[in-house]
C-alpha cells in the first residue's frame, strides 16, 4: 500500500517526501483525516439510538417472550410511558447481549494494537485507516441485513460485529489517524489540528444525532441503517482513493508481517526505558490518563440512552436531541478553550487537559442526580471542555517526545486503549444491571472516580514539568 510520495500537490501539510524522523515544516491547511472521521461518526450517531431500540424490541419479543403489541413501543420515536413496566427487565437482558458483543468487538483490536503502531513505522499509516473502515463498512451492512429479518433474536446481533473486530475497529482507526496527523503537522500547529480532528468527530455526532429522528420518521429503520452503511462506504472510498500515505518510502506489508513479536518487544523497550527527569513516569502517567478517559467512553457509550429512558423517561427523540446539543456544546467549548487558555492565557496543553478532566467530574455528578431535562443540559454545559482532554494529551506527547518515538508511544496508548472495550462494558454493564432500579446514575459516579485518577496523573506530570526550562522541553532518551 505504499504510495509514490515524489508527486507534488499531496494532501499533507508537510513536504510529502520527508519521513517522520525529523520535524516537519508547516504547510497550507488541507483536509485529510477530518472528512472520513466526520462521515463515520455521522453514520454512527445517525443509527445508534435506532439500533438500541431494535435490540430492546428483539429482546422483549424473542428473548423474554412478550407480545409484539407490548414490545412495539420500544421502537417508538416519541416520549411515552407504555414500556415503563417492562423497561428494567428488558434493559437488564439487553445489557448482557451488549456486553458479549462489546467483548467480541474489542478482542481482535486489543491484540492488533500491540503490533500495528510499530508496524506502521515501516509499512505506513494508511493501512491503519483503510482496513478498519473496510471492516466498519461490512459490519454496517450486516446490521442492515439483521434489521430486515424480524425472526432473528438479540443474540444474532452479535455476529454483525465480526468484520469490525477482525479489521481493528475504532482502536486501530484512531491510532492510524493520530499517527497520520502527527506525521503531517509541525509542533506549532499540532494542537489545533488534533483539536480540529476531534471536533470533526463531534460535529459528525451532532449532525447524525440531529438528523436521526427525522430520517427515521421519514424512511424507517432499515433505510436509516442503509444510509449509515452508505456513509461508511463513502469514508472507505475516500481514504482508499484520495488519502496519500504520510510516510515516504513506506513498503507494502502483508497480514503475516503484522504478527511479529519483535514489534511488541521494540514498542515496550522504547516506552519503558529510563529517561532523565522522570521521563518514563511522565509517559506512563499521560498514557494512563488518556486510556482511562477512553475506558469511560466505552463504558458509558451504550448505556447513556438506557439511563435517560430509565431516569428521565426519555424516548429516542429526546435523547438524540440531547446528544446532538451536548456534542455541539463540547464542539464550541473546545475551540473556545483553545482560544482562551492557550492563545490568550498561554497555558500549556497539560494544564488545559487537566481543566477538562475537572469539569468532567462536575458534569458526571450533575447527571448522576438529574431529575429534570435541564439538569442534563447543565451538566453538558459545565463539561464543555471535555473534548480537549484526548487531543491535548496526544499533542503534548508529540511536543516532548523525540520524533522517532512518537509512533511507538501512540502504539502503547493504542494497546492499552484496545483493552478498554474488553473491560469497560463488562464493568459498566454489570454495575448498571445491579443498580438500574435503585441508582442508574451509578455509572456516572464510577466515571467521576476514574476521572479523578486522570486529574491526579496529570497533576503529577505537571509537578515533574515544573523543573523543565519550558512546558515542552523534550524527554531525551537515557
Amino acid at each position: 500500500m505504499a504510495e509514490d510520495q515524489n508527486e507534488e500537490g499531496g494532501l499533507t501539510e508537510s513536504n510529502p517526501n520527508v519521513n517522520t524522523i525529523s520535524e516537519l515544516p508547516a504547510k497550507k491547511f488541507t483536509i485529510t483525516m477530518e472528512f472520513p472521521l466526520f462521515i463515520v461518526m455521522m453514520g454512527m450517531s445517525l443509527c445508534g439510538a435506532a439500533i438500541s431500540n431494535i435490540l430492546l424490541y428483539r429482546t422483549c419479543v424473542h428473548a423474554l417472550n412478550h407480545s409484539v403489541e407490548e414490545c412495539l413501543p420500544f421502537l417508538s420515536l416519541d416520549k411515552n410511558n407504555e414500556t415503563h413496566r417492562l423497561e428494567a427487565e428488558v434493559q437488564k437482558y439487553a445489557t448482557v447481549v451488549g456486553t458479549i458483543r462489546g467483548i467480541i468487538e474489542a478482542l481482535v483490536p486489543a491484540i492488533l494494537s500491540f503490533f500495528l503502531g510499530v508496524w506502521s513505522d515501516t509499512h505506513g499509516r494508511k493501512p491503519l485507516v483503510v482496513w478498519p473502515l473496510f471492516g466498519m463498512t461490512m459490519s454496517s451492512m450486516l446490521v442492515v441485513v439483521y434489521s430486515t429479518m424480524d425472526n432473528l433474536g438479540p443474540w444474532w446481533f452479535i455476529l454483525t460485529c465480526i468484520p469490525y473486530s477482525l479489521t481493528g475497529g475504532f482502536t486501530i482507526f484512531f491510532t492510524g489517524a493520530f499517527c497520520y496527523l502527527s506525521d503531517i503537522t509541525s509542533s506549532e500547529n499540532r494542537s489545533i489540528r488534533m483539536t480540529i480532528m476531534e471536533a470533526s468527530v463531534g460535529l459528525g455526532s451532532v449532525v447524525g444525532s440531529l438528523l436521526s429522528a427525522h430520517v427515521l420518521r421519514l424512511v424507517g429503520n432499515v433505510y436509516l441503517l442503509l444510509i449509515a452503511a452508505s456513509l461508511n462506504v463513502i469514508a472507505y472510498v475516500f481514504t482508499n482513493v484520495c488519502l496519500r500515505e504520510s510516510l515516504a518510502g513506506a513498503i507494502e506489508g502483508s497480514v503475516t508481517s503484522v504478527l511479529d513479536f519483535l514489534l511488541v518487544k521494540e514498542m515496550f523497550r522504547e516506552c519503558f526505558k529510563r529517561r532523565p527527569n522522570n521521563g518514563r513516569a511522565q509517559l506512563l502517567l499521560l498514557t494512563i490518563a488518556n486510556s482511562l478517559s477512553i475506558f469511560i467512553l466505552y463504558g458509558i457509550f451504550n448505556l447513556e440512552y438506557m439511563f435517560t429512558r430509565q431516569q428521565l423517561h426519555w424516548a429516542m427523540k429526546e435523547y438524540t436531541q440531547f446528544s446532538a446539543l451536548s456534542t455541539m456544546i463540547a464542539f464550541f467549548g473546545s475551540f473556545a478553550g483553545i482560544g482562551l487558555f492557550q492563545k490568550l492565557l498561554r497555558r500549556s496543553d497539560l494544564v488545559v487537559a487537566n481543566l477538562g478532566f475537572i469539569t468532567n467530574i462536575i458534569d458526571y455528578f450533575i447527571r448522576t442526580f438529574s431529575t429534570k431535562t435541564w439538569h442534563m443540559y447543565l451538566g453538558a454545559s459545565v463539561g464543555s471542555l471535555r473534548g480537549l482532554t484526548a487531543p491535548l494529551i496526544r499533542s503534548f506527547l508529540t511536543k516532548i517526545l523525540p520524533v522517532v518515538d512518537i509512533a511507538k508511544v501512540f502504539a502503547l496508548m493504542s494497546a492499552i486503549e484496545g483493552v478498554c472495550p474488553l473491560i469497560a462494558p463488562l464493568v459498566y454493564n454489570s454495575l448498571y444491571q445491579i443498580t438500574v432500579t435503585v441508582l442508574p446514575g451509578s455509572i456516572y459516579i464510577l466515571s467521576s472516580a476514574v476521572t479523578a485518577i486522570c486529574v491526579v496523573s496529570l497533576t503529577v506530570v505537571q509537578y515533574y514539568r515544573w523543573n523543565a526550562a519550558s512546558p515542552y522541553e523534550p524527554l531525551a532518551s537515557a
